[in-house]
């Protein structure tokens, strides 16, 4: 075990109360389960990458705690309910990713720089930024994760390329909300298979989903931890 490199990824999927009407809701409790059953069905990617799923509205929320997906029995439901609290999610993410790392390397694993998947529908309904700025700042905090950030229906294309360090994509027009977040949860776990299946885990970030449009960004990110 001793030195063996691991790859983290949060899944961070937004359940508003707007996401139950543009099929949000029902595209991440269809796409979700699928996600899982990929990573946990390929050894290699399983035994390299650890995921965990959060949500947020009103307030933010670990459902899936970071794990091997073979570890995890069945992918919980997610409800649409409450405002679009960014801010939250930030706050959450930057606890829990420190919690996870200090535990991981203490039983001697290396763990690569995380990797957040965020997902929205719509505008923040908080103000966001100095909480998205303490948990990507590598000055303050030494574990920033990489973020790629995907809007779709109402969200603001600033905001999302604002929350993105390394991608961001929104949904292209004429496609629906479920329709963009089913391809997008897709290509999440196409990026998850990619990153963790050389002999050296890498980021993969991921391209040419159908339905979105990636944003370009002022500043990329080494995705290498340091």
């Amino acid at each position: 075990m001793g030195g063996e490199q691991i790859l983290p990824f949060y899944i961070v999927c937004d359940e508003s109360a707007s996401m139950e009407y543009n099929g949000g809701i029902d595209a991440i409790n269809e796409g979700i389960p699928e996600l899982h059953a990929v990573i946990a069905s390929d050894p290699l990617v399983d035994d390299k990458a650890r995921i965990c799923l959060m949500t947020f509205s009103d307030d933010a929320e670990v459902l899936v705690p970071l794990s091997h997906a073979s570890e995890i029995e069945e992918m919980p439901g997610v409800s649409a309910q409450g405002a679009t609290s960014f801010g939250s999610a930030f706050r959450l993410l930057k606890s829990q990713i420190g919690t996870d790392i200090s535990l991981f390397r203490a039983d001697g694993f290396k763990v690569l720089r995380p990797t957040v998947f965020f997902m929205s529908d719509g505008e923040p309904t908080d103000d966001w930024e100095q909480d998205h700025q303490a948990l990507v700042d590598k000055s303050t905090n030494p574990h920033a994760p990489n973020i790629i950030a995907f809007g779709v229906d109402q969200a603001n294309q600033t905001t999302i390329k604002e929350v993105g360090t390394i991608a961001a994509m929104v949904m292209e027009q004429g496609v629906s909300a479920g329709t963009a977040l089913k391809e997008v949860i897709g290509g999440i776990a196409n990026s998850i298979v990619a990153s963790a299946s050389s002999s050296t885990p890498t980021l993969v970030i991921p391209e040419d989903i159908e339905g979105m449009i990636s944003l370009p960004l002022d500043v990329m990110d080494d995705p290498s931890y340091p």
